[in-house]
């Protein structure tokens, strides 16, 4: 189960490459209940919302009393609202493995008849440091810079209930250390992003604040230097 259609057609193609011809894709809600009726023992890939049309659209279909294993993929986007209260409604035996980080993930454990050997799956749901060291995402890289020097302390502070106070929140977000950090952006931005080789144009960073207030503080900054 996937949001949306891009990823729809990307994890059918990675089922495909681990073992040719495993998986069942439908373009519409149509096609999703075919993919349903038939026995073959195919992956069905589709999207939350094509599921929610055809729960919809069908009140009484065969799978709404079998047991199911649904595997979400980004499920922190597809956990709420109208799709999975009509889930949880029409089908009761359910077995959900969710994951909540990008991965590239190989279930051979799913090409089994038995639903308890599926648990297996369940118990190796990846965290980030053992997908990295399985060599199935892609390594962190992290470059440290230099503390400014008035802002030493607060920058280095481990102690979270110190962090909140609202004197070091200040501190944060004081103008200085906004357009000294605005600079260095700005002035490393090519470099970083490898934007002088070959034909890497177009958006390929992400810059990660805290609150919404804190992104327009940046925004501004970053808009006034550059002008």
């Amino acid at each position: 189960m996937v949001d949306r259609k891009d990823l729809d057609f990307q994890t059918m193609k990675e089922y495909q490459r681990f073992s040719p011809d495993s998986v069942n894709g439908s373009d519409s809600a149509a096609g999703l209940k075919r993919n349903i009726e038939k026995d073959d023992n195919k992956i069905i890939v589709t999207t939350i919302q094509k599921l929610n049309n055809l729960m919809k659209s069908e009140g009484d279909l065969a799978i709404y009393q079998k047991q199911v294993v649904f595997i979400f993929d980004e499920a922190h986007r597809s956990q709420f609202g109208e799709a999975q209260k009509n889930l949880k409604k029409k089908i009761q035996k359910v077995l959900s493995i969710r994951f909540y980080q990008e991965r590239l993930f190989f279930l051979k454990t799913l090409w089994v008849q038995k639903l308890r050997q599926v648990y297996l799956v369940a118990n190796y749901i990846l965290m980030p440091t053992d997908a990295i060291r399985d060599e199935k995402v892609l390594k962190f890289k992290v470059d440290y810079n230099d503390v400014r020097p008035q802002f030493k302390s607060i920058e280095t502070e481990q102690d979270e209930k110190k962090l909140s106070a609202a004197e070091n929140k200040k501190a944060l977000l004081h103008p200085t250390r906004i357009r000294e950090i605005s600079q260095y952006i700005l002035q490393n931005f090519r470099i970083k992003t490898h934007r002088n080789q070959g034909s890497n144009k177009g958006f390929n960073a992400m810059f990660a604040v805290n609150s919404v207030e804190v992104a327009k503080y940046y925004y501004e900054e970053l808009n006034r230097l550059q002008k």
